[in-house]
C-alpha cells in the first residue's frame, strides 16, 4: 500500500494497492495525523485501491466516528469497484461522502470467465506472516480466474479469502512459523476454497453478529465470508479449517434453448 498527498491539494490523500492486515496500521497513522492536521475534514483518492478487507474498513470507520466528532467528514474520490462493494453489502456506503461517482455510478461486470466443466484443485501454502497474506489471496484468484464467475464474483472470492487468511494468520500462527494451508477445488459446479492453520479453533456462533451498517468492533470478517460465499462451513480435527464455497452456473446443454 501507497499513501501519498495530491499535489496541491491540502487534506487530500491518494493510496493505492493493498488495504489489508498487513498495511492497516500503517493507514491508521496517516489518517490520525490528516485529521488531527486538517480540523477533521479529509478527502481520499481511492481508484488505485485493489484490494481492501475488514481490517482496512475498520481504519477507515474509526476514521469517519473520529470526523464526525469533530463536525468534520470524509470524502472518498472514485472508490474502486471492489471498495464500493465492501461498501455496499456492509451498508457502510452512506457514513461517507462521495465525489465523481458513488456506489451505483461503479456498476460489476456481468462477463462471466472460463468455461472449463471438469475437476481442478490446487494447494497453496505460506508460514503464518502478515506479508504472505497477500500472496496467498492472489494464488486463489489466479485459480478462480479460470473458472465462469463474473468480475463481482471474483471480487467475493478474494474478499472471503482474505478474511479467511487474516483470521488463520490472528488465530491460527502465534509464532509466524506456522503454516497456513489453502486447498482450492472445482468439481461441476461448486468451488470450495479450504483455509486450515493449527490453531485450536472457535465457536464461530461466539463471535458477535455483525448488522449491516452498524458501527462496532470485531465479527466483520465472518460476516463478509457469510454474505459473499454461498456456504461457510468450519471443521475443528487437526487444527482450524474454514471452507468457502461457491456454486458456478449449471453448464447448458448441447441443444438447449427455445
Amino acid at each position: 500500500m501507497k499513501i501519498a498527498p495530491v499535489a496541491g491539494r491540502p487534506g487530500e490523500l491518494e493510496i493505492s494497492g493493498d488495504i489489508d492486515y498487513h498495511s492497516s496500521e500503517q493507514l491508521h497513522r496517516r489518517l490520525a495525523a490528516a485529521l488531527d492536521e486538517h480540523g477533521g475534514s479529509i478527502t481520499l483518492h481511492l481508484d488505485r485501491v485493489e484490494f481492501i478487507d475488514s481490517s482496512g474498513l475498520s481504519v477507515l470507520l474509526d476514521a469517519v466516528k473520529t470526523a464526525r466528532a469533530r463536525g468534520g467528514r470524509i470524502t472518498l474520490v472514485r472508490p474502486s469497484r471492489q471498495l464500493t462493494r465492501v461498501l455496499g453489502v456492509s451498508g457502510f456506503a452512506p457514513f461517507f461522502e462521495m465525489r465523481d461517482g458513488d456506489t451505483a455510478a461503479v456498476p460489476a461486470s456481468s462477463q462471466q470467465r472460463g468455461t472449463d466443466d471438469g475437476i481442478r484443485t490446487a494447494t497453496f501454502e505460506a508460514e503464518g506472516r502478515p506479508e504472505n497474506i497477500a500472496a496467498l489471496r492472489r494464488s486463489v484468484v489466479k485459480f478462480a480466474e479460470g473458472l465462469p464467475l463474473t468480475e463481482q464474483e471474483l471480487d467475493d472470492v478474494k474478499l472471503a479469502v482474505g478474511e479467511a487468511t487474516c483470521n488463520a494468520l490472528r488465530y491460527g500462527c502465534p509464532t509466524g512459523s506456522e503454516t497456513i494451508h489453502v486447498t482450492c477445488t472445482r468439481e461441476g459446479n461448486r468451488f470450495s476454497v479450504r483455509v486450515t492453520d493449527p490453531g485450536p479453533g472457535f465457536d464461530p456462533e461466539s463471535i458477535p453478529q455483525v448488522r449491516e451498517g452498524e458501527l462496532a468492533e470485531g465479527g466483520r470478517g465472518i460476516f463478509f465470508m457469510r454474505c459473499l460465499m454461498d456456504e461457510v462451513n468450519f471443521h475443528f480435527s487437526g487444527g482450524t479449517t474454514v471452507e468457502l464455497v461457491k456454486y458456478l452456473p449449471e453448464p447448458l446443454e448441447e441443444g438447449g434453448g427455445i
